[in-house]
């Protein structure tokens, strides 16, 4: 019988104008045990952040990595039991969804003895979850680029400075579950060449951990000022942690997750969006995060 534990860290895409190319990986993490057993059972144990969300078992986006990889390899153990401990919120921005798809990609692989190759895995749960950057950001750790051409993953990983994010986090009953949808199919060429400018500079700022120059080269305008309306005290969030100290902020991924860049000050920024938060009635959670340069650790153990 095989167990496989896996680990993943959260991840920070459409980062500033990198819309749909750059993921950061941050130091929260999903842990995913997969162990194989005798009889015909699928158990699915769940804690931590989003513990119980899904109704059953084989809603879980673990369960259904590993059945899309199991459909490959056209076989699969008698029966599974999954333990996730998950650190990440759900629905957060901060690619929770995306790491329970890798787990279940590797896990399943590495149940039936490695039949993939990296590359292989990174492509498959880039095609089911279709979040490429959250995809190699979580797999891979540090800061990643990459896209979907058809169903080829096209990816690399750049080179990024040690450096510490805050995120703030409100509770939102009402934010849309599919907030890219509030984005327009067009936009002016004008805003696509302002996002498109500064993309390069970006990448230089975080390899050199220049904050200062993240803060003159993160905003966005064709996500962003569709999204921030949607999160109800994000205005007083962003403008309470300039005051206090930072360069920057954005969302993570689609939010409502809130991101801020700074060069110090991080424990107070944190604590002050999240009072800004509830001074209008929105509870928010916060943290300070690394950037996780590790990616996915793997064990895998052979029992009798």
């Amino acid at each position: 019988m095989r167990k496989v534990r896996i680990t993943l860290p959260a991840s920070l895409t459409n980062l500033g104008p990198g819309i749909g190319t750059l993921g950061l990986a941050l130091g929260l993490r999903t842990t995913v045990e997969i162990s194989e057993r005798a009889d015909n059972q699928l158990i699915v144990d769940t804690e931590g952040e989003g513990a119980g969300r899904y109704s059953t078992g084989l809603r879980h986006p673990v369960t259904l990595a590993l059945i899309r990889i199991f459909q490959k390899l056209e076989r699969a153990p008698v029966g599974i039991h999954i333990k996730i401990n998950n650190q990440i919120p759900l629905n957060s921005g901060l690619g929770a969804e995306a790491a329970f798809t890798v787990a279940g990609v590797i896990g399943a692989n590495n149940l039936l003895g490695g039949a993939f190759t990296r590359e292989q895995l990174l492509e498959f749960a880039a095609q089911i979850s279709q979040k490429p950057d959250n995809v190699i950001a979580s797999l891979l750790g540090g800061l990643t680029t990459g896209i979907l051409d058809g169903d080829k993953l096209i990816y690399k990983t750049l080179a990024v400075t040690s450096l510490r994010v805050v995120v703030a986090l409100p509770e939102l009953d009402d934010y849309p579950s599919n907030p890219r949808s509030l984005a327009p199919d067009r936009v002016p060429l004008t805003d696509a060449l302002y996002n498109l400018n500064r993309i390069p500079l970006l990448i230089e700022a975080l390899r050199t951990g220049d904050i200062k120059l993240i803060g003159k080269v993160l905003d966005d305008k064709l996500s962003t000022p569709f999204l921030t309306p949607r999160i109800f005290g994000y205005k007083q969030a962003a403008d309470i942690a300039h005051r206090a100290g930072a360069l920057a902020v954005t969302l993570s991924g689609d939010g409502p997750a809130l991101v801020a860049f700074t060069e110090t000050n991080h424990t107070p920024i944190a604590e002050a969006m999240v009072a800004a938060f509830q001074n209008v009635g929105v509870k928010a959670r916060s943290w300070v995060l690394p950037i996780d340069t590790q990616g996915v650790v793997i064990s895998v153990v052979q029992s009798a």
